[in-house]
């Protein structure tokens, strides 16, 4: 893994609990042209890695990015509770999928 980031998840009750997600280095396909890149979210889903496929590294990252802050603000929707980075209340350091104002 290339990068990490640690966050915070407080449940509704005032439980809080570490999150870390994780982006791997991106890599060529074996066999193919395009390039794939991992992903992980520690805390959430048993942290199981995920596999993001595309054309070349650079959308690889792009888009492994997206697929986090997706995960991320549903799971912040629709879970009782709150995610944070900093403080409460921030963006996590993943924009609300959609919006182009990346913290």
């Amino acid at each position: 893994m290339i990068a990490e980031r640690r966050l915070t998840l407080v449940s509704d009750d005032g439980v809080a609990r570490d999150l870390v997600v994780r982006i791997g280095k991106p890599e060529r396909t074996p066999g193919r042209e395009e390039f794939s890149c991992e992903c992980q979210i520690v805390g959430l889903d048993a942290g199981k890695v995920q596999r993001i496929y595309r054309l070349d590294a650079f959308q690889a990252i792009q888009l492994v990015v997206n697929f986090i802050s997706t995960l991320l603000h549903h799971y912040r929707r629709e879970a009782k509770g709150r995610i944070y980075w900093l403080e409460p209340g921030d963006d996590m350091g993943f924009a609300e999928p959609g919006d182009t104002t990346a913290s």
